[in-house]
């Protein structure tokens, strides 16, 4: 369906501008009169390649940003604005990639799109269960509930992103400033004595000749060594880009021992998560396993959620369903289970999720415990290796001159 780029007159007299896709012009103008707009002019929008990058070049707002966006756009609609003023407010006084996300979610609502169905149009931005969200607290009348909602389980998720990347780049830091020192020892320091090891010869020992022979080639190829690091760091982006490849990554450091319980527990409490969110905001149980089939990446999961999908829609029980996967832990399955047999699913999910997350922090903690110290220790090592090989190559100098 082609994409149409509109300008209209409110019975205010401002001049709206925005996008939305109809079969034909007429369409388009029959929406605008609608909603009471006066049309100016209607055109099929451009789709050519200059115009396509321009829209990918635009910057993204941050998660956070995203999130203190959602908060006060609850909080102008619980003051009595309408959806439509709320958002003209918030695009006038933030960030210019959030005025741009709010000066398109206008513009769409404007064309006579719902709430929801603006969101979709932002998939980089907003999770699918988020709009999914959104369209039940619409239909229900409760969107500012379901907004505070969604700013609270992001609130939740962006702290323990935090704690994540906390665990990661710590050990990263180490390990890169131990590279730092390395290459400055091979390229700066070792050739200072290069002229006494020549003297000895073949007397040099193993340790030291390693580390002359390693300076000499890196001095050498500098240009080349560079250029296989950057090589290396922009196919490691590219990958990484790639949702499939990011969740072979996942699954294979998932088996690593020691790290398989908290990426285990993450999972878990995301799925469980993702599910009582929904399920407390009024989204059916069918629905709710649609949408979260869009949230996980693992191609096996994907296709464990697709299957107790299509058995509740059959009429299962879905506790008996989800025992029969490898989707959730056998405790998880239990909780959800009570929580079916009791009628009260969407509280028990929720639960579940706050035992997960804390038990992910727990496992977050130990996890930093032991890669802290096993890292500077491997550091330590190595930088104490080059050291001593060349400290004892110097002695055996002094042994000689003896």
């Amino acid at each position: 369906m082609p994409q149409f780029r509109y300008r209209a007159v409110t019975h205010a007299g401002e001049i709206i501008v925005g996008e939305v896709d109809a079969s034909s012009r007429e369409e388009v103008v029959r929406r605008i009169e609608y909603l009471g707009h006066l049309p100016i002019d209607a055109e099929v929008a451009a789709t050519g390649i200059l115009t396509r990058s321009h829209r990918r070049a635009g910057k993204l707002p941050r998660s956070r940003d995203v999130s203190i966006f959602l908060r006060q756009l609850a909080l102008l609609i619980g003051a009595g604005l309408t959806l439509e003023a709320a958002l003209q407010t918030l695009g006038e006084d933030t960030s210019r990639a959030l005025a741009g996300f709010a000066n398109g979610l206008r513009a769409s609502i404007s064309a006579g799109e719902s709430f929801g169905e603006a969101l979709e149009r932002h998939p980089s931005i907003i999770d699918p269960a988020y709009v999914a969200m959104v369209r039940v607290g619409e239909a229900s009348g409760k969107l500012e509930a379901v907004l505070r909602a969604i700013v609270e389980d992001r609130t939740r998720r962006e702290l323990m992103t935090d704690r994540i990347n906390s665990a990661i780049r710590y050990p990263l830091f180490l390990i890169g400033t131990a590279t730092i020192i390395l290459l400055f020892f091979l390229i700066y320091v070792v050739p200072q004595f290069e002229p006494v090891f020549k003297d000895l010869g073949g007397r040099l020992n193993s340790g030291a000749a390693l580390i002359v022979a390693a300076s000499i080639w890196l001095r050498a190829n500098v240009d080349l060594f560079l250029g296989m690091c950057l090589f290396l760091v922009v196919g490691a982006w590219l990958v990484l880009r790639r949702r499939e490849w990011r969740a072979r990554i996942v699954a294979v450091i998932a088996r690593l021992p020691g790290i398989s319980g908290p990426v285990g527990d993450r999972r878990t409490a995301r799925i469980v998560g993702t599910l009582g969110l929904l399920l407390e905001n009024g989204v059916a149980l069918p629905t709710a396993l649609k949408i979260l089939r869009d949230v996980l990446t693992e191609p096996d999961y994907v296709a464990a959620v697709d299957r107790v999908h299509e058995q509740v829609r059959n009429g299962r029980n879905f506790a008996d369903a989800l025992a029969e996967t490898n989707l959730l832990p056998p405790l998880a399955v239990r909780m959800l289970r009570v929580g079916d047999q009791v009628g009260d699913l969407a509280s028990i999910v929720r639960q579940a999720s706050h035992f997960y997350e804390h038990k992910l922090g727990i496992g977050l903690d130990r996890l930093m415990g032991a890669i802290g110290p096993a890292t500077i220790v491997v550091v330590s090592v190595v930088i104490g290796t080059l050291i001593v090989s060349i400290m004892s190559a110097l002695l055996s100098i002094t042994e000689l001159a003896q």
